[in-house]
């Protein structure tokens, strides 16, 4: 599309470079590690040859207004939205030119419909990911954004562009990094949720996240958002599918950003339009992501107290303590049973949080520190006075059983609390020499 073109679409937005409306742009001369690789132009599917004049040295980008930066980047992931993407980019140039904020909107789009053409005609850049994915659609146009503000909305017209400005005016008075919408504080028309996303997921998830995470929150599925370009930059997002919304949340919160939320009105879809989300499959991928980076709660915690438990228990049945029903053989072996698989549990979280930490730049969990501390010498000391102590009762057992003529082996509580120590004494001292090795090739 040639320059005057762009202008006359684009109105206030900045200039564009020519060529810009026949395919994907030039990304800008930038590293982001976090999202996803770069690839050689010939690899990645665009609809014309701009990225081949990128590696040419963009020779046939125009000269006037090529450094002029626009303040906004409004991103849209499309696929097979052609009857409702030309409103939604509408509402978003009025929204914008209204406030006086040049800008750029840009199209992720796998679509086989018209929805690309029609993208293009309302002046927006086009870019075509390399795969599908409403996660990755959004890593791949973050590569292209060049505005201090960045806009996240969705090409089915749910959500009315003419109410960016509410959101935006946090980040522009400086009282927020990131500003989400909420649309079960603002208002939800009818048919425009299901009941069981409205009552049942997006509150089981963003309870999850508010307990887990502390983001603070009240719709942690709202799609409708917008950061600046600074809170991107320390995000590392990398999740590719509908779980994206809430890798956001939790890197928002592991790197301390502000969050605000502005409650909005949520409409419903264009008729014959359907929805790309899958209930049950996305719904668990968030509970699955919500789950892994949250080690303390997924295996440090129920370790503990399963630890906890399990002492309890063998301590009940050693002393054939009396609450209400008289403690034997079974309730020691279950205690036995649940004190080995808590400190098993113990040392998968311990791993995860060390990872994790790793990747976020983050400091692991006391208990983490506790347990990676505990020095070879230190461990193989502790270890081998459980497992002597254990062996040392086995080998009475053992000789007992010899001077029975082997007829009788005494079931005793005793027994389960011997093979529990066994058992601990040698994870103990293995486990250290994991995290030592650990510890010195960071």
């Amino acid at each position: 599309m040639c320059l005057r073109s762009c202008r006359l679409l684009r109105l206030k937005a900045a200039p564009c470079a020519k060529g810009f409306g026949t395919g994907s742009p030039p990304p800008p001369e930038r590293s982001w590690s976090h999202v996803a690789k770069r690839r050689p132009y010939r690899k990645i599917r665009h609809d014309s040859t701009i990225e081949e004049m990128r590696f040419r040295g963009q020779e046939s980008q125009s000269n006037e207004g090529a450094d002029i930066k626009p303040k906004v980047s409004v991103v849209i992931p499309s696929l097979n939205e052609e009857k409702t993407i030309g409103r939604v980019i509408q509402k978003a140039k009025e929204a914008l030119e209204a406030m006086g904020l040049s800008y750029e909107i840009i199209v992720a789009d796998n679509s086989t419909d018209r929805t690309p053409e029609i993208a293009r005609s309302m002046g927006a850049i086009v870019v075509t990911p390399d795969r599908k994915g409403y996660g990755y659609a959004y890593l791949y146009a973050f590569r292209y954004v060049r505005g201090d503000i960045i806009v996240m909305a969705d090409a089915d017209d749910t959500y009315d562009m003419r109410e960016l400005p509410k959101l935006l005016q946090p980040l522009l008075e400086n009282k927020a990094d990131i500003v989400i919408c909420t649309r079960l504080k603002g208002k939800i028309l009818k048919g425009a949720m299901p009941w069981h996303h409205r009552y049942i997921g997006n509150p089981l998830i963003t309870w999850l996240l508010n307990k887990f995470y502390k983001v603070g929150v009240s719709d942690s599925q709202c799609g409708f958002r917008v950061f600046t370009r600074q809170a991107l930059e320390r995000l590392s997002l990398e999740a590719t599918g509908m779980e994206f919304a809430t890798d956001m949340l939790i890197k928002a919160r592991h790197a301390g950003l502000r969050i605000a939320e502005i409650p909005i009105t949520y409409y419903p879809r264009a008729e014959g339009a359907t929805s790309k989300l899958k209930s049950f499959r996305d719904g668990w991928r968030h509970v699955e992501y919500i789950l892994t980076y949250t080690p303390k709660h997924l295996y440090l915690y129920p370790g503990l107290a399963l630890i906890t438990l399990g002492i309890a228990l063998m301590t009940i049945a050693l002393v054939n303590a009396k609450i209400g029903y008289s403690p034997g053989v079974h309730t020691s072996i279950t205690g036995g049973m649940a004190t080995i698989i808590g400190y098993n549990l113990l040392l998968l979280g311990a791993i995860a949080d060390l990872t994790l930490a790793k990747r976020l730049k983050l400091q692991p969990h006391p208990i983490t520190q506790m347990i990676s501390k505990l020095t070879p010498p230190k461990a193989i000391a502790i270890g081998t006075l459980l497992i002597l102590t254990g062996v040392a009762y086995l080998i009475t057992l053992v000789i007992h059983w010899i001077e029975s003529g082997y007829r009788q082996l005494p079931l005793r509580g005793e027994n389960a609390l011997a093979l529990a120590m066994t058992t601990i004494g040698l994870q103990i001292i293995t486990s250290a020499f994991f995290f030592s090795y650990t510890k010195n090739n960071k």
